[in-house]
């Protein structure tokens, strides 16, 4: 190895890898004022100083004894780094085939010998940038991992800062209720607060659900239950929801043989697809939850309503994190855990859930739970 410039300000570093001395001396030579250059007279030479000396870019020729250039653009590419290294081949070869090789390793360009004192200045500046873009790029994707950690860390210190006096509030609220009922409308007052206070509970519960289930930090406790039974309890907690909205909720079954799942898991997620489908449904309307057996075999739950339906572009997007659907003729949007959560008991049970167009208007929101025995 021969380190043709001993420049101390900071440079990008230039592999020139041939096996011929007056080759590499001539790129040295256009190359070594703006770049430190490096040179190997050989593959495993190449290999070592890529893997140890900090290479921002690789000149590489074809047409070397032993291991081709071909073979060592291969390895170079098929290294373990998460940067991208640039290669660009140097040949006399200009055959279509030649090129497709070179290209199939993992060059990144071809020159062609003699080489273009200018295309070479050229070709090494521009792949040059790209490996600072590309560094920068993914600098920018692990800060904002980094800050997403903390905010994911940040919400769980709150969620739990939050819970006990929320519990506490909704005990003296309920206490006082129990004291005031000779009083109708103070009673019906704490009758909202509670109500409220029960929807914020909810939501924490929601967070903590979500943050739990995306480090796989919930075992499922799955065990045969009837799924028609979790979806009438799930309707039953939000009947009063339903009343208040003018909206009929119908559970119709269709098939109820035994499915294997963590039931109180799987009654959240059905009660985040009926909040969904109330929210959105029209007064008068009614939503219909149907459970039946699916074509593929599993047990598929259909939660239909006649709300304003959901435009296809969004549906990709719409058990996403923070995703959602903002309703027509309504500013307000919710935070989008809901229906993420959703789709996190689906997947943690092998399942899936998606969101379909209803005939006649509406949208039917299917889970499907795949059959298990155990």
């Amino acid at each position: 190895m021969q380190l043709a410039s001993s420049n101390t300000n900071k440079k990008h570093t230039v592999l020139v890898v041939d096996d011929d001395a007056r080759n590499r001396a001539l790129v040295r030579g256009i190359l070594q004022s703006d770049y430190t250059i490096l040179e190997a007279d050989d593959a495993a030479e190449a290999i070592d100083l890529v893997a140890h000396a900090g290479i921002d870019l690789v000149l590489l020729d074809v047409m070397m004894p032993g291991t081709s250039g071909f073979e060592v653009c291969a390895q170079i590419k098929a290294r373990e780094t998460s940067g991208y290294l640039p290669v660009l081949m140097l040949t006399a070869l200009d055959r279509r085939a030649d090129r497709h090789t070179g290209l199939e390793s993992g060059a990144d360009d071809y020159l062609i010998k003699p080489i273009d004192r200018r295309e070479l200045i050229l070709r090494v500046r521009t792949f040059i940038k790209l490996r600072v873009q590309d560094s920068l790029i993914r600098e920018q994707v692990e800060a904002l991992r980094h800050l997403d950690a903390l905010k994911d860390d940040l919400v769980s210190l709150i969620v739990h800062d939050m819970r006990n006096p929320l519990s506490g509030v909704m005990g003296f609220l309920s206490l006082v209720r129990m004291q005031l009922k000779e009083q109708p409308k103070l009673c019906a007052d704490i009758d909202e607060a509670l109500t409220t206070a029960y929807r914020l509970k909810d939501s924490i519960d929601d967070l903590l659900q979500v943050r739990m289930l995306e480090e796989g930090r919930v075992e499922l406790r799955t065990a045969p239950h009837s799924l028609v039974q979790i979806v009438d309890e799930a309707r039953k907690t939000l009947e009063g929801n339903a009343r208040e909205r003018g909206v009929e909720v119908r559970v119709l079954t269709c098939d109820d043989a035994p499915v294997f799942v963590d039931a109180k898991l799987l009654r959240r997620a059905v009660e985040n697809l009926l909040v969904n489908a109330i929210k959105y449904s029209t007064r008068d309307s009614a939503v219909e939850l149907a459970v039946r057996r699916g074509p593929t075999g599993g047990t598929v739950l259909e939660v239909c309503d006649r709300g304003p339906g959901i435009p296809s572009p969004v549906k990709n997007s719409l058990f996403q994190k923070f995703g959602g659907v903002q309703k027509e003729q309504d500013a307000r949007r919710g935070f989008g855990l809901g229906l993420y959560l959703v789709h996190l008991v689906a997947t943690a049970h092998g399942g899936d859930v998606s969101a379909h167009d209803r005939e006649g208007g509406g949208t039917v929101f299917r889970l499907r739970l795949p059959h298990r025995s155990a």
